[in-house]
């Protein structure tokens, strides 16, 4: 079960590039898509109680087709295993994928690159879903590894353009730089475990015979590795430039795969994480700093998408944050249990914003007021996912958010759990202020703006996806999540009065920011500038990154050509030079005077060996 989950959408990718038509691609990726979809809920109905120590293995590891491979004294199982949470998020990812998949078909009718996009949302899948059910940490790594490259693709589709293959090339520089952390923090893992496969390294790591702080560096190259594809400070700024690329591929990135790939990665290996108290420590901060800022960025955009993009930076750390505060038992639950709440409103959000979009010919704020009003189910996915982002209760992401509270609250590292509490407390009323500005701006009455009321036509596979993802955000957290997710604490009464009175305060503060004119000028004004250059990161970048490494490779360049060459070349010219001598020696002697020389060596050297 496990390999065809992988296996489907590899082989889709396979036939949708080799497709001599872009109709026929698209009908293979959705029926690849589709297939992915059956079989991931196949695989859902019959996995059976996971262990409760590790929510992502089952008592039947299946090993990659052909068995594992011994590589030396190191042990490679290549093994993979289907419990219900892995499960579970198998099937979000190809839902996911499902409705990438057929939104693009829409989105990109006129792509002369259709068939390339539909391939590499397939082998984006394939990636996503080796991870997830990926119990061997080199199976994990290939996985990693491929969503980085099929996501430097989808950014820069549009590579005839500078703006998307500026961010392409972006992506995947930020990004491999922290995977360089990874690597070497499993190469540790590893090599001391001497076996790939993860229940091998947790039960190797958790013993008392392993170094604590050679253990806290892995998992601390680990952590590094998980916030440069999460997008967490410092590697923040990639993911606001990446929507340069199609909105399908946005939604994909910032829904179920990708940036929520380190949350995945670090759950697989939270008991590690849990006796690692620097790398908790790094985590926490980092995300806690991230969810704050890019929530303030996101209430701060003038452009609705980059508004979208930055909530996924803030959102991805609110799935990150339980796993460095919380204790063993809730941190996992709470943390996917968010991973699966965002990824539906978000998909939902990036897909209906694309549908206005094109309605409009612009992501700008100014350009889609009242856009939302064109279609119900346009008005229903706006307004439903942004609520489920901003917290209400009920719906899927308002239930993820308060046990997120709750299992904060109850964590057992004192040392982070306090500022973390706040951390969150303090976003959920940014969050809820970005959410209902960016509610306003594409509910307003568009006759107050431009005298006009528009009703735009709505493929009916478009308004299907909508639907389908805007059922979902209302009772997603109702269904599958308890049985197949790790228990997380329970929010009660008082915790969920408090998290409904924060996004009231929030949604004040979205309507002043987006009705007060004085208010307004922050967006619109200098503060605003610098929110759309995202701070302006990429000078940061090119101070202590770009500059130092330059002028260390031009001193590098110098020692090697004028200081260490000229050593070589000195050994060259005294060669040449002594070539030189004996060569004018030759030509100025006579013959005689060398037949006299050469025998008279030969004497000395008979006479020598007779007297010895």
């Amino acid at each position: 079960m496990t390999w065809a989950l992988v296996g489907l959408p590899a082989v889709t990718a396979v036939l949708a590039l080799g497709s001599r038509r872009s109709g026929l691609a698209s009908l293979v990726a959705l029926l690849g898509a589709l297939a992915t979809t059956v079989v991931a809920a196949l695989g859902l109905a019959e996995v059976g109680p996971a262990p409760a120590s590790d929510p992502f293995a089952d008592n039947a590891a299946r090993p990659v087709p052909g068995g594992g491979y011994p590589f030396g004294d190191l042990d490679l199982p290549l093994t993979t295993a289907l419990s219900p949470t892995s499960a579970l998020l198998a099937l979000l990812v190809a839902v996911i994928v499902l409705a990438v998949q057929t939104y693009a078909v829409w989105s990109l009718g006129d792509d002369d690159r259709r068939r390339s996009f539909h391939a590499t949302v397939a082998l984006f899948a394939a990636a996503m879903l080796l991870l997830v059910v990926s119990s061997d940490l080199v199976l994990t790594l290939v996985g990693w590894e491929v969503m980085g490259w099929c996501s430097y693709l989808l950014i820069g589709h549009w590579s005839r353009r500078e703006a998307p293959r500026r961010a392409a090339h972006k992506a995947f520089l930020v990004t491999r730089l922290a995977d360089v952390a990874l690597v070497l923090g499993v190469t540790l893992l590893v090599a001391e475990a001497g076996s790939t496969a993860r229940a091998a390294v947790l039960d190797t790591w958790t013993g008392d015979e392993v170094s604590p702080a050679l253990r806290s560096t892995a998992l601390v190259l680990v952590v590094v590795g998980v916030l440069g594809k999460s997008a967490q400070l410092p590697f923040q700024d990639w993911l606001a430039d990446a929507m340069a690329g199609p909105t399908p591929a946005s939604a994909l990135i910032h829904a179920a795969t990708m940036v929520a790939a380190g949350t995945v990665l670090l759950a697989q290996l939270l008991p590690l994480l849990l006796l690692a108290e620097p790398a908790r420590l790094l985590l926490a901060l980092s995300a806690g700093l991230t969810m704050v800022l890019a929530a303030l960025l996101a209430l701060l955009q003038r452009d609705l998408k980059r508004m979208l993009a930055w909530s996924t930076v803030s959102q991805v750390s609110l799935m990150l944050l339980p796993l460095a505060a919380a204790g063993a038992g809730v941190a996992a639950g709470a943390a996917l249990l968010h991973l699966y709440a965002h990824a539906i409103a978000k998909a939902l959000l990036f897909l209906t914003l694309g549908w206005l979009v094109a309605t409009r010919g612009g992501t700008g704020a100014e350009r889609l007021v009242g856009a939302a009003r064109q279609h119900r189910a346009a008005l229903a996915g706006w307004v439903l996912g942004l609520a489920s982002i901003a917290g209400v209760p009920l719906l899927v992401g308002g239930i993820s958010k308060e046990r997120i509270v709750a299992s904060v609250q109850v964590s057992d590292a004192p040392t982070a759990s306090g500022p973390v509490l706040v951390a969150i407390l303090l976003s959920a009323v940014l969050t809820a202020a970005y959410a209902t500005r960016a509610l306003l701006v594409a509910t307003a009455d568009p006759a107050s703006h431009d005298g006009t009321r528009q009703q735009a036509v709505m493929p009916r596979a478009v308004a299907l996806v909508l639907l389908v993802l805007t059922a979902l955000t209302v009772i997603g957290g109702w269904v599958l999540v308890d049985d197949a997710l790790p228990e997380a604490a329970h929010a009660g009464l008082p915790l969920i009065a408090g998290v409904v009175v924060l996004v009231l305060l929030g949604a004040a503060l979205g309507w002043l920011v987006h009705a007060d004119p004085r208010a307004h000028r922050l967006i619109t004004g200098r503060v605003g500038d610098v929110a759309a250059a995202g701070l302006h990161a990429d000078h940061a970048y090119r101070r202590l990154v770009a500059r130092p490494v330059l002028a260390l490779s031009g001193l590098v360049r110098f020692l090697d050509r004028e200081v260490l060459e000229s050593y070589v070349h000195a050994v060259g010219w005294g060669a040449q030079g002594t070539a030189g001598l004996g060569e004018r020696s030759q030509r100025r002697g006579r013959p005689a005077t060398g037949v006299l020389l050469v025998g008279a060596g030969a004497l000395l050297v008979v006479t020598l060996g007779v007297i010895w």
